[in-house]
C-alpha cells in the first residue's frame, strides 16, 4: 500500500481465513475485511468489532472531540455449501434468502436489533438507513432538540425497521401501511357489515390493528402458531401492534384489545378441526384474512398446505353466506413469467383451483407496489356470493363514504389510514396486464383467452 497520506495496513492469515485492515488515523477511518471458511457466524461479532475499532478522537486532556464513530458493513456468503453437505438446504439458511440482499448493500447503515430462534423459525429485526435516501447526519440531527427542521419532524427521519422470518422479508416500517391496509381494507369494505373476523398468521399484529379500526367488528380471532414471535414483535415492533390511538380500542397493544382473541396454535389444523366436517364447532366468520406463508415460497410445506383440499374446504365452510376470504399471494407476476401451471407460481395456481372447487363464486386478484418489498405484492380476494362484486366495484366516492362511516376516529386527530383510500381501491379493481398474460400462458389455455384476447377483424368495434 502507498500509505498516502498516512496509515497502517495489517493482515493476518490462518489457513484459508484472513483478516485485513487499513487505517487513516487523521480521518478517523478504518477499513476491514474479515473472511472465514468456518461454520461460525460473523454477524454476532460486529458489536465486538465496533467496540474495539470504533474509537472516537480525544484531545490531550481526554475530551472527546469527534462524533461517535459510525460503522458501515456488508456481509456476503462465499464458497460452496449446497451439494457438499447432503443435509444442507438454501431455504433453511436465513442468509441465503431476502436478508442476504440487504446485508450485501454497502449503502445501508445496518444495526441488528434482535436475532432469535423461536420454536418454529428464525427471527431477525434490523434497523437500516439507506444513505441514498436518508443521510445518517440527518437522522442524528432529528434525534436532537436543536429546533432544526429534522428535530421538529422526527417521523420523517426514522430509520427503516425490517422483520425477517427465516431470512424472508415479512414487513417494514415504511411499507407497513401500504401492505397491511391493502390486505385488510378492500375485503372489509367488500362485506356489508363485518362483525366477526379471523386472521391466520399476522404475528406482527399489524393485520389485527387494521381490522380493529372498523367499528362494526365485534370479535377478531387471530390464530398464530408462533407465540414467541408475537412477544418479540410486541417488544421490538410496537408500531405494528399499537392500538393506543384508535378511539374504539381499550388497550395500548392490539393484542390486548377486548375484541381480540389470540390463539397460539396451528391455524391450518384449527380450521380443519373447527370447520372441516359437518359438525361445525365454531361460529362462522364474515371475513377471513390469511397473512401467513407466501404461496410462492420454495418450501415443500408451503405447497402441501395450499394444495390441501380439506383446508381450503374448511376456509369455505368457516365463512358466512356473504363471507369474504383474502390472502396475500407473494410476489406479483411479471410479463416474462411462464404460465402458473408450469412456473414458480404453480402452488398459487393449485390454490386458486382449490378455492374455485370449494365453491367460491367470484375471485379477484390485485397488487400493491408500495409495500417496500423487493417487488410488487399481489393479493387474492374471494367471495362466496357473486353479488359481492357490486361492492368490490364501488366508485371512489362510495368507498370514501364507506370508510368515513366505518372507521373509528383517532385520539390524535390524525387520519385513521395512512395509505388506503377510494382512489387506491379503484386501482385494485382491474388487474394489470401481466396477470392476464401469465394466466393465458397456461398449457391448458383458458377458453376466455381465446375469446377475448387479440383482434378479430370480424368483430364489430365497441363504441
Amino acid at each position: 500500500h502507498t500509505l498516502v497520506p498516512t496509515g497502517v495496513s495489517c493482515a493476518g492469515v490462518l489457513l484459508e481465513s484472513h483478516v485485513a485492515f487499513h487505517t487513516w488515523p487523521k480521518q478517523g477511518v478504518i477499513a476491514m475485511d474479515l473472511f472465514t471458511c468456518g461454520a461460525g457466524l460473523l454477524i454476532p461479532v460486529l458489536p465486538m468489532i465496533k467496540e474495539l475499532f470504533g474509537i472516537p478522537i480525544y484531545d490531550m486532556f481526554g475530551k472527546q472531540v469527534s462524533p461517535d464513530p459510525e460503522m458501515l458493513w456488508s456481509h456476503k456468503l462465499r464458497g460452496f455449501r449446497e451439494g457438499f453437505n447432503p443435509n444442507y438446504s438454501p431455504t433453511g439458511n436465513p442468509l441465503e434468502q431476502d436478508l442476504d440482499t440487504f446485508l450485501t448493500m454497502h449503502s445501508l447503515t445496518k444495526e441488528l436489533v434482535v436475532s432469535d430462534k423461536t420454536s418454529f423459525q428464525h427471527v431477525d429485526i434490523y434497523h437500516m438507513i439507506n444513505s441514498n435516501m436518508l443521510s445518517p447526519a440527518s437522522y442524528e440531527k432529528s434525534m436532537s432538540n436543536d429546533g432544526s427542521y429534522e428535530s421538529l419532524h422526527k417521523e420523517l427521519y426514522q430509520p427503516e425497521k425490517m422483520l425477517f422470518l427465516d431470512g424472508v422479508q415479512q414487513s417494514s416500517l415504511y411499507g407497513d401501511a401500504a401492505y397491511h391496509e391493502a390486505l385488510v381494507h378492500p375485503s372489509m369494505i367488500a362485506h356489508p357489515n363485518p362483525k366477526r373476523v379471523a386472521i391466520i398468521g399476522g404475528g406482527e399484529g399489524a393485520t389485527l390493528r387494521e381490522v380493529l379500526k372498523h367499528n362494526s367488528v365485534e370479535e377478531v380471532k387471530m390464530v398464530e402458531i408462533d407465540g414467541e414471535l408475537v412477544e418479540l414483535c410486541r417488544e421490538h415492533l410496537p408500531e405494528w401492534n399499537d392500538c393506543s390511538d384508535i378511539v374504539g380500542s381499550d388497550a395500548d397493544s392490539c393484542f390486548d384489545d377486548s375484541r381480540a382473541s389470540v390463539a397460539f396454535e396451528d391455524a391450518f389444523k384449527w380450521f380443519m378441526d373447527s370447520f372441516g366436517t359437518d359438525d361445525i364447532t365454531e361460529e362462522k366468520f364474515d371475513v377471513i384474512i390469511m397473512d401467513a406463508l407466501d404461496p410462492d415460497q420454495f418450501v415443500e410445506i408451503v405447497g402441501n398446505l395450499y394444495k390441501d383440499n380439506k383446508f381450503v374446504d374448511a376456509l369455505f365452510n368457516g365463512l358466512t353466506e356473504d363471507g369474504v376470504f383474502v390472502i396475500q399471494l407473494g410476489e406479483t407476476d411479471d410479463n416474462d413469467d411462464a404460465g402458473d401451471d408450469a412456473g414458480q407460481y404453480q402452488d398459487v395456481a393449485d390454490m386458486k383451483g382449490g378455492l374455485e372447487n370449494a365453491g367460491f363464486k367470484s375471485m379477484h386478484i390485485y397488487d400493491e407496489g408500495h409495500s417496500h418489498f423487493l417487488a410488487p405484492w399481489s393479493y387474492l380476494v374471494c367471495f362466496k356470493d357473486s353479488d359481492q362484486r357490486a361492492r368490490w366495484h364501488m366508485n371512489a366516492a362510495e368507498i370514501e363514504i364507506e370508510l368515513h362511516q366505518r372507521l373509528h376516529r383517532t385520539r390524535s386527530g390524525k387520519p385513521a389510514l395512512s395509505f388506503f383510500d377510494g382512489s387506491t381501491m379503484v386501482g385494485y379493481q382491474v388487474p394489470h396486464k401481466a396477470f392476464e398474460t401469465v394466466y393465458c400462458r397456461n398449457e391448458d389455455k383458458p377458453w376466455d383467452c381465446n375469446h377475448y384476447m387479440g383482434i378479430n377483424p370480424e368483430w364489430a368495434s365497441v363504441p
